[in-house]
């Protein structure tokens, strides 16, 4: 009985053996993995956000300033050193603002370092002396240059476009998704553009103080009306002289509102506001508070339109 059933067992095993070693069937053609896109480097949240989308598909950018970090005082960790070092390209918008790069970038043994601020195509909006008249923005000593750039869709529509054209010479084989990205966000910003400038074309000529001068790239694009700002860079403190003439302003236009930002104290806004009439708000030319990514941007501006358009208006 033993035997019989060994016997069977066997005939069994020589059966399946027999189906293991059937011809298979042919096999699938290979099909090529995705194209690696190179190492990228970003200095701020809302050129990162511009690059991402640039990207979007076929690589992801390493941002270096978290979004509720001011770039004006920021230091690089070791593994921010660590990624500048590895990395094939860096975007980032100049020294007047990432002062903090400097000395990091000069010591680059390869790669490519994007400045921004200087490139073609690229719109300047100047900070002009405290006693030039009108819409002065604080005490800034000589002429100096806004460094906020991506506050103007139409800076943001050039970043793009550089990102896309610098990408496409370093990684070709990935170039017709670049350029597909960057038409889909063109078509975006276009419409971010119609939808800011209606959202503000009730305020525009309503006067309001800001803590620092960040935002002249937004209010030349939109003809918004600022008063001033309360410092040229929010690690300064105004001295009393300034704050008491801050203060005289507020009366003398009847000024609604005054912002301060997310990433700083906003104890000195605060004083201004002491006693007034006038509403403490807040613009963030970061996004603080925003998730980093292709949405970053939209989220930005929409949130810089909705805080002008709500203080102003009421």
């Amino acid at each position: 009985m033993i035997r019989t059933v060994r016997r069977y067992i066997g005939a069994l095993t020589t059966l399946a053996l027999s189906a293991t070693v059937a011809p298979a069937a042919p096999a699938a053609p290979d099909v090529p993995a995705a194209l690696a896109a190179p190492d990228v480097v970003v200095s701020i949240a809302p050129v990162h956000s511009l690059v991402a989308a640039v990207m979007e598909g076929v690589g992801e950018p390493r941002l270096l300033v978290p979004p509720g970090a001011s770039p004006h005082a920021f230091s690089l960790r070791p593994s921010d050193a660590q990624a500048l070092a590895n990395t094939h390209l860096v975007f980032r918008v100049g020294p007047d603002l990432e002062t903090f790069l400097d000395k990091p970038l000069a010591a680059l043994a390869s790669g490519t370092v994007v400045s921004l601020a200087d490139a073609p195509g690229i719109t300047e909006q100047r900070i002009p002396d405290q006693h030039d008249g009108p819409g002065d923005h604080g005490d800034h000593g000589d002429h100096a240059s806004d460094p906020h750039i991506w506050l103007s869709v139409a800076n943001a529509r050039r970043i793009a476009e550089i990102a896309a054209e610098t990408l496409s010479r370093h990684d070709g084989e990935n170039a017709a998704a670049y350029g597909r990205n960057l038409a889909a966000l063109n078509d975006r910003l276009d419409g971010l553009q119609g939808e800011l400038r209606d959202l503000l074309a009730p305020v525009r000529k309503s006067p309001y103080i800001v803590l620092h001068d960040a935002y002249r790239h937004f209010e030349a694009a939109f003809d918004l009306a600022p008063a001033t700002a309360i410092a040229l860079s929010p690690e300064r403190r105004p001295g009393a002289r300034r704050l008491r003439e801050i203060r005289d302003l507020l009366a003398a236009q009847d000024i609604k509102c005054v912002f301060a930002e997310p990433q700083f104290p906003n104890a000195i806004a605060a004083t201004v506001v002491s006693g007034t009439n006038a509403t403490l708000a807040e613009l963030d030319p970061i996004g603080a508070d925003l998730a980093i990514g292709p949405e970053l941007y939209f989220d930005l501006m929409k949130n810089l339109g909705r805080s002008l358009a709500g203080c102003l208006g009421n």
